[in-house]
């Protein structure tokens, strides 16, 4: 046995520094340092013209979040009728936050860094999962609406993938949207209220923590 794994070692000792990866191109084992690519990933976001306006992009995030799902909420019917108000206020939604973002952040804030543009993309997979979420329900029949809790447990590993990104400060809210999915099972007429107002002081709390960093670091607010 032992012999066995001295030949085991010597063969990992003997292992190539560079090796040929899927794209038939080279790499070494240091582009798979892992942690120096995420520290390099938040410093460039750190020095970004945007980081300073980030904290007010995520606030006014949660207003109209929050504003969308109240008047989610005020169309509801408890019948399981479908309402085309619904996805018609989530586009509006959609549309509002794209502008406000543009206005806060500035044109092209979906690419200005690496860290902002693994998020947009984050994000994107999110909505394309919570309305395929939608979809399927309608073909059950919303009599059961088993998307609005899936929404929590989409929102959970949404937040908890932020944490592996950023800080793990975002497993707090992760764990958050784990409850707001089990309230919604046991509250489902009022979905959107709960899920709107959890959503609101996620990204609020968020907010005010970056903001607090900063505020450490001496970084300036927006102007």
């Amino acid at each position: 046995m032992a012999s066995v794994l001295e030949g085991q070692m010597v063969e990992i000792e003997d292992m190539p520094q560079e090796f040929i990866d899927e794209g038939g191109g080279r790499s070494s084992v240091a582009h798979l340092d892992l942690h120096r690519w995420r520290a390099t990933m938040i410093g460039e976001l750190n020095a970004s013209p945007v980081r300073p306006r980030l904290p007010l992009a995520l606030a006014g995030l949660g207003c109209i979040h929050l504003l969308a799902f109240l008047l989610c909420q005020a169309c509801y019917f408890p019948d399981g009728r479908a309402d085309l108000r619904h996805p018609l206020l989530w586009f509006l939604e959609l549309v509002g936050v794209l502008a406000f973002f543009t206005g806060v952040l500035g044109p092209g804030w979906m690419r200005s860094t690496l860290a902002m543009n693994l998020v947009v993309k984050f994000w994107t997979t999110f909505l394309i999962l919570s309305f395929s979420a939608v979809t399927l329900n309608s073909f059950t029949g919303f009599e059961l609406a088993w998307y609005k809790p899936i929404w929590g447990t989409l929102s959970t590993f949404l937040l908890a993938s932020m944490a592996w990104l950023f800080t793990p400060w975002f497993f707090v809210p992760a764990v958050q949207m784990w409850l707001t999915g089990l309230l919604i099972v046991n509250l489902p007429d009022y979905a959107f209220l709960i899920y709107g107002v959890s959503w609101w002081i996620a990204l609020v709390g968020i907010a005010i923590r970056m903001r607090q960093s900063d505020l450490r670091r001496g970084i300036p607010g927006p102007d």
